[in-house]
């Protein structure tokens, strides 16, 4: 075996193992808190209402959002980004009085009983108590312009809109009255 200075010659097998366990170890530090002190997974809900507005126009004009927009593919580890990122924009805003009930009369849509699913538990505190939800394929349709995946639950009697979509975009429209 060879010396240099006074450390030991290490074979390259070696060499190779310590460089990733320095990577790996490396890796397990980039994970930071978030702002709110509550940790890397913890998602915050978003009152911002001008994103939604932009999206989701021809619904109507929306108020008191609460919502959520996170890749539900991302575990919380840094890694590689997507190359194709999912953005899920799901949350509850309010409408103004009436406007639910004029959606709902248009024939055409077809509404029936529904429930929301996969509600993250970061907004059930926001939903209306005892909410009669409906919902309408045609209606998603109309509202995504059949663009980008989207579910919107409306309840008559409080005029919330739940909504719960995968990347939407903005689309021209508005609904008929």
């Amino acid at each position: 075996m060879e010396y240099v200075g006074t450390l030991k010659f290490v074979s390259r097998r070696r060499w190779i193992l310590l460089g990733g366990l320095v990577v790996l170890s490396g890796c397990a530090s980039v994970r930071t808190a978030a702002p709110d002190g509550a940790g890397p997974d913890r998602r915050k809900v978003r009152r911002d209402v001008e994103p939604l507005q932009r999206r989701f126009a021809a619904v109507g004009q929306l108020s008191d959002p609460h919502w959520l927009g996170y890749n539900p593919n991302d575990l919380g580890r840094e890694s590689i980004p997507d190359q194709d990122p999912h953005i899920r924009v799901v949350g509850v805003a309010r409408l103004p009085a009436g406007t639910v009930n004029s959606i709902v009369s248009v024939t055409g849509y077809a509404f029936e009983p529904s429930a929301p699913s996969q509600l993250p538990e970061e907004l059930a505190e926001f939903l209306p108590e005892n909410a009669e939800w409906v919902s309408s394929a045609s209606y998603d349709n109309h509202i995504t312009n059949s663009l980008y995946p989207g579910r919107f639950h409306l309840a008559p009697a409080t005029d919330w809109v739940y909504f719960d979509t995968v990347n939407p975009e903005v689309v021209d429209g508005s609904h008929p009255q």
